[in-house]
């Protein structure tokens, strides 16, 4: 069996060191963007027990899987790490599917979507924000709740 010429050893092994670091990185990304993750409430009636607990908002989100500023406002707003943060220390977090959850959304008015909306642990309305919004208009929203 022939062997490889040295360039071409090389060559493979130097592809293979920038392929792992490649991959070490994205990893680490990954792994950064997870810690960052908004922990979400699987329902309203759970997120509401913690606000009585916690003192804090409900901060609800509806969204459905076929909406195009849903998937906007998850990826660009809600994954910015200061986003998470401030959402984190401030709120309880519910996430609300429009389709599943329409008797819910019914109750809260809510006519189109994405739309959040923050509640008092007593229920009572504190904002509402319909549609897309980038990080400071939305940030702001959420201050004046």
């Amino acid at each position: 069996m022939k062997r490889l010429p040295k360039l071409i050893q090389w060559g493979i092994i130097g592809f293979s060191i920038v392929a792992l670091v490649g991959i070490s990185i994205e990893l680490s990304k990954a792994e950064t963007k997870t810690a960052d993750e908004i922990k979400w409430h699987t329902d309203l009636e759970s997120a509401h027990q913690a606000s009585l607990k916690s003192n804090k908002p409900v901060y609800i989100v509806f969204d459905a899987s076929w909406c195009t500023y849903c998937r906007k406002l998850e990826q660009e707003t809600l994954s910015d790490p200061r986003m998470t943060r401030y959402l984190h220390q401030a709120f309880e977090p519910v996430h609300l599917d429009f389709d599943k959850d329409r008797e819910i959304a019914d109750i809260l008015q809510v006519k189109s979507i994405p739309c959040t909306v923050v509640l008092s642990s007593e229920a009572d309305l504190l904002a509402r924000q319909v549609g897309y919004a980038k990080v400071p208009r939305y940030h702001s929203m959420l201050e004046k709740a």
